[in-house]
């Protein structure tokens, strides 16, 4: 199969060369278009009217002075426009995305920009407890690698929604199993704000507050469980409103 790979943690980012190894060792053609450095946290972030800088670095592998999702578009609809990938994979990223946290990862943003245009996308994360080992670390970016590249090989058998993705999230260490869940399980507090000089602040130290619903992404993962889930790429509502269809029929009756 021929696979496209993004992330937001860069393209020497160790999750992505796990990956990579991983799936070229059972057969697939890999391609790595990432960012030249970490942008996490970028969402579906674009630039628009503005040089990306892009710089070959081997026959497979481009390194893009842009947003995760800018990866995806520039590889979809110019670097591979006359040989389309089969499956975009986005990750491995050092860290989950569970819950609210899809708001805000570039990981996720790179798999819906691909989702938008009509590929197939996934999103890989893995848990990394701090203090961890580089041995440590690389055996957990083995495992959730090896997870993804099985759920790769039975992707036929999956019914794909149309402009959703797959999202994925390893624990880390050898799971107790593999669910189906729900992405929620946590409401987030405000950010931290530090001010680091007059007018100058950085926000971070976002805390987690699990519901303990074990339906729910996040807490399959705490439970040990590798949790996988469809997340929907677009943002619009099929919702019929009654209460804004009679705000709208009176703005509407005022234009007259």
């Amino acid at each position: 199969m021929r696979i496209l790979l993004c992330n937001d943690d860069g393209f020497q980012a160790l999750g992505i060369l796990t990956l990579a190894r991983h799936l070229r060792e059972h057969g697939h053609e890999v391609h790595v278009v990432a960012p030249s450095e970490e942008r996490s946290g970028q969402s579906h972030a674009m630039t628009f009217f503005r040089p990306i800088p892009v710089q070959r670095m081997d026959a497979h592998t481009w390194a893009v002075q842009g947003t995760p999702a800018d990866c995806a578009a520039l590889a979809l609809h110019h670097f591979f426009k006359d040989h389309p990938p089969e499956l975009v994979v986005s990750g491995i990223n050092h860290g989950l995305n569970v819950g609210w946290d899809v708001n805000y990862s570039g990981t996720v943003g790179a798999a819906t920009e691909a989702a938008l245009l009509g590929y197939k996308a996934i999103a890989v994360s893995v848990d990394l407890q701090r203090g961890m080992t580089l041995m440590e670390q690389q055996a957990a970016f083995d495992r959730a690698a090896e997870l993804t590249r099985k759920v790769v090989a039975q992707l036929d058998q999956i019914s794909w929604p149309v402009a959703e993705i797959l999202n994925i999230n390893h624990p880390g260490f050898a799971p107790r199993g593999v669910v189906q869940a729900a992405c929620a399980g946590y409401n987030m507090h405000v950010p931290q704000i530090i001010t680091v000089e007059p007018d100058v602040y950085m926000m971070g130290g976002s805390q987690r507050v699990n519901r303990g619903d074990s339906s729910q992404d996040v807490t399959a993962v705490q439970d040990g469980y590798a949790a996988i889930s469809f997340l929907r790429a677009r943002q619009n509502s099929p919702s019929i409103s009654p209460s804004l269809g009679a705000v709208i029929e009176g703005l509407s009756y005022d234009l007259l």
